[in-house]
């Protein structure tokens, strides 16, 4: 079992340019209210000493950082100089000339006035910030372009909200110290009007700010106290009233601040930054891999006392060994991330602090990453979809929508600040922010990690409108991940019709994955078909792959990635999903101690019945083996994700539902009309199971109709029924338009699942799940389910999106049912073998004839 063990830091803080003398640091001894803290075995709290922090830990794997294309950054003033936190007075000019030049600027600096001024009683619909008019008289008669009915608000009766009384006499109340109460959104805002005011150099309107701000700390700290006494909590406040938007409004109007009001603010920061570190800041580093490092309000709440009483230079120290961990050990070469991608996933807003204050403290600028570069102009443009107007991304916050691309535009907008020349960069940046800026953050609040809408402002931006076609970019039709086994591709760049295929084998999971191994996703013909399902769909029966038994299987099990071919003229990928059926994995759940990798070895950890180790490594399922000693530690002795380094989190695992095989292999052919093969070779054992192939659809995806050739070939067409899409059809279903008569119109977009091979296959049906949670915002989630009674069902299915009135392929087996042939109506043909090898899985020999 670990013991704490006190490591007395020796740090050094300096100003911009002259570094101060090294000095023990006044928190070395005390202790931290961790991530990392735990219950020993006997159940009494671990202590982990701030002076135990070894910030230059930077684990086994040494990753050279390259700053040749990154952004040279003016360093931060010295202390208690503000405002300081992202910039200082000198780039002041510059902010204020790229807020009025730049369309990113504008729209930004548009967005904030409309808070602003709502909170303030001021709002006024017809003037410029408040345009276009988005809500339409919604939320009790909103017009504007912000969700201001976020501020909460109570409108008088009779009163549309544009004219809201109320919000005058709540901040006027704030202002005169009389308000006992006040909407908690007003924090979010608060950090606004400051920074309008420094802006605008609005003395007057500050001044009143700071006396609404010393109000709010007033009341809310109160509320606060008394809770805390009421339940007898003694530890140390881990975040301030208001949290990163008090330190920004603190660093905002700094200069505004009564002494009085400086010194209620600063002990508010003080008291409430220095006991509580970030992830990553005392784990083993070669286990952080959660996205919790990048949680960036951590750092803007210490930074804005950055070098006054009570600031704790460790914390700003071990945050940034959290956030390069992160990348040496939650990041890919590929520039795959092992999370998946979620939340402020790689946080450009607090790499870009860190970046500002490379003399201070004796920091790399993180931006140099070899792999957060390969994320930036690798993994991030091949994860756009066709359409140029969204995102692929997995897990937790999964989905393939333009609307989603707002989880990374902070990480864009802060790539596209620090590589300003990489025109890959700027083309990923352009298709999220949209060609006329409208998805730029228009809240506050960053779900509560950071606050998007100041970070575009501060940093604004814009796209180079000459960089408009990604084919012109040399991205190669492919990227490829054999380390988490992902496989992004595409037909080409030069059409926004282009077939898109991703297939995830997923070798690697990160703390919020699904049961998807082997899954697909579909876009093609101008739409996404088949999209990537997020938090309400972790278990296999919401994913596009193929279910034995309606069996489930567990989310953190791994596939291995066992063979991939990229040529020019196809790309395909093969998957063993066996291991995932065979064996439910679980992480070892104890509530005292931490155990070493000793005790695994010792057999000192008592294990529940019916589980026993994982012993297998990290590079055991890897298709890319890679010559690192901690990727060949077994599962059993993995580092934990949090507790204090050493610690070990073991994996077990337990039988699930034995099959003798679940490959698929699936992948594009690039003819002049591209289209995808999926090829399942799954089987239980030697007798009959049921078989589910499920391709999961957009909300709008109906089957046109079923030509079933016999019990194994037939054709499902499938269309939607999106207004959008279908603007002839006016309201009715897509079935009862049809049943009228009705012709779908020409170039809609069509989806062909042909059915080359699915033995004793049932009748194909769409299916539809619901959440039974009332009002659940989560699905609902469409399917189609191709079923089959069989030993192996041997599934061959080609999927080709078209626009209606395209040619459709025409496709002939051979008499020994193993080669098929494509063909069209200009001649060109597509000769494919498909070869059983020794393991049970089909290889595929693919020709092409003119």
């Amino acid at each position: 079992m670990i013991k704490s063990v006190l490591i007395i830091g020796i740090v050094a803080i300096g100003c911009a340019s002259i570094a101060f003398a090294q000095t023990i640091s006044p928190f070395a001894d005390k202790p931290a209210d961790s991530y990392s803290n735990y219950t020993d075995i006997n159940g009494k709290p671990g202590l982990i000493l701030w002076g135990s922090l070894k910030p230059n830990d930077f684990g086994s794997r040494n990753v050279l950082l390259d700053q040749t294309n990154v952004r040279k950054l003016r360093q931060v003033p010295a202390p208690g100089i503000h405002p300081r936190v992202y910039f200082g007075p000198e780039d002041l000019p510059d902010i204020r000339k790229n807020l009025k030049e730049t369309k990113c600027g504008q729209e930004a600096w548009k967005n904030i006035l409309s808070w602003t001024e709502m909170m303030k009683g001021k709002y006024d619909d017809k003037d410029f910030y408040a345009q276009p008019d988005v809500i339409k008289g919604e939320f009790g008669g909103l017009h504007g372009k912000m969700p201001l009915w976020r501020l909460g608000v109570p409108r008088v009766k009779g009163e549309e909200y544009n004219h809201n009384s109320l919000a005058l006499e709540y901040y006027n109340k704030l202002a005169d110290g009389s308000a006992r109460s006040f909407p908690p959104y007003y924090w979010s805002v608060f950090s606004l009007e400051g920074f309008r005011c420094l802006i605008d150099n609005d003395g007057l309107a500050a001044q009143k700010l700071a006396k609404v701000v010393v109000t709010a700390l007033k009341v809310d700290v109160a509320k606060r106290d008394s809770l805390r006494a009421a339940n007898n909590i003694t530890k140390p406040i881990e975040q301030p009233v208001g949290t990163y938007q008090l330190a920004f409004t603190y660093d905002f109007i700094f200069n505004w601040l009564t002494p009085e009001q400086k010194k209620i603010i600063h002990d508010e920061l003080a008291q409430t930054t220095w006991s509580h570190d970030n992830y990553g800041t005392f784990n083993t580093a070669e286990g952080s891999r959660s996205n919790w490092a990048s949680f960036s309000n951590w750092l803007f709440e210490v930074l804005a006392i950055e070098g006054e009483p009570g600031f704790n230079e460790l914390k700003v120290k071990g945050m940034y060994r959290g956030w390069r961990n992160l990348l040496n050990y939650g990041w890919f070469k590929s520039g795959a991330t092992y999370e998946g991608e979620a939340k402020n996933q790689l946080g450009m807003d607090g790499i870009i602090a860190f970046a500002k204050r490379l003399k201070m403290y004796g920091f790399e600028d993180i931006s140099g990453h070899p792999y957060l570069q390969a994320y930036a102009n690798h993994f991030l443009p091949h994860s756009v979809i066709p359409t140029q107007d969204g995102l692929v991304k997995y897990d937790l916050l999964g989905g393939s929508h333009a609307k989603e691309a707002g989880f990374t535009s902070c990480d864009l907008l802060g790539l596209k600040y620090m590589f300003p020349n990489d025109k890959k960069i700027d083309w990923v940046y352009r298709t999220v922010v949209g060609e006329d800026y409208s998805n730029i953050p228009v809240r506050p609040d960053g779900f509560g990690y950071y606050n998007g809408l100041l970070f575009y402002a501060i940093f604004a931006t814009d796209f180079d409108v000459t960089n408009s076609n990604p084919a012109k970019l040399g991205l190669g039709n492919t990227f490829f991940c054999g380390e988490r086994a992902l496989m992004m591709t595409r037909s080409s760049w030069d059409t926004k019709d282009a077939l898109m295929l991703n297939m995830h084998t997923r070798q690697a999971n990160g703390g919020h994955p699904s049961s998807d191994r082997n899954a697909i996703m579909l876009a093609g013909a101008g739409r996404v078909w088949s999209p990537v399902q997020g938090i309400h769909a972790f278990d296999n029966f919401k994913q596009s792959v193929v279910v034995i038994d309606k069996q489930p299987q567990v989310e953190y099990t791994p596939a291995t990635m066992v063979d991939f071919k990229d040529e020019a003229f196809f790309t395909f990928a093969t998957g063993d999903a066996k291991y995932a059926w065979d064996w439910n994995w679980k992480e070892y759940d104890y509530k005292r101690g931490l155990y070493t990798a000793e005790d695994v070895r010792g057999n000192k950890i008592p294990l529940p019945k019916g589980w026993e180790l994982e012993n297998h490594s990290i590079n055991y399922f890897s298709y890319t083996k890679l010559p690192y000693a901690y990727l060949n530690v077994p599962k059993s002795e993995s580092p934990h994700w949090i507790f204090p380094d050493g610690a070990i989190k073991p994996v077990m695992r337990q039988v699930n539902y034995p099959v003798k095989k679940a490959f698929r292999t699936a992948g594009i052919i690039r003819s002049s009309k591209p289209y995808a093969l999926v090829v399942d070779d799954i089987s239980k054992d030697e007798n009959t199971h049921h078989f589910d192939w499920i391709l999961t659809l957009e909300h709008d995806i109906q089957i046109v109709k079923i030509d079933k050739a016999n019990d194994k070939e037939m054709d499902i067409l499938l269309t939607g029924n999106d207004p959008k899409q279908l603007t002839s059809f006016g309201k009715d279903t897509l079935e009862g338009i049809l049943e009228k008569g009705a012709k779908i119109p020409e170039k809609q977009p069509m989806l062909l699942v042909r059915v080359l091979n699915a033995d004793n296959a049932g009748q194909p049906v769409i299916q539809e799940w619901r959440s039974n949670i009332p009002k659940s915002k989560y699905g609902p989630i469409r399917k189609l389910i191709i079923p089959a009674d069989a030993v192996s069902p041997a599934y061959k299915v080609l999927l080709y999106p078209y626009r209606n009135g395209d040619e459709l392929p025409k496709t002939s087996w051979d008499k020994s049912h193993t080669k098929l042939t494509v063909k069209w109506v200009n001649g060109e043909a597509q000769v494919i073998g498909f070869v059983e090898n020794e393991s049970g899985r089909t290889v595929l020999d693919i020709k092409s004839k003119k």
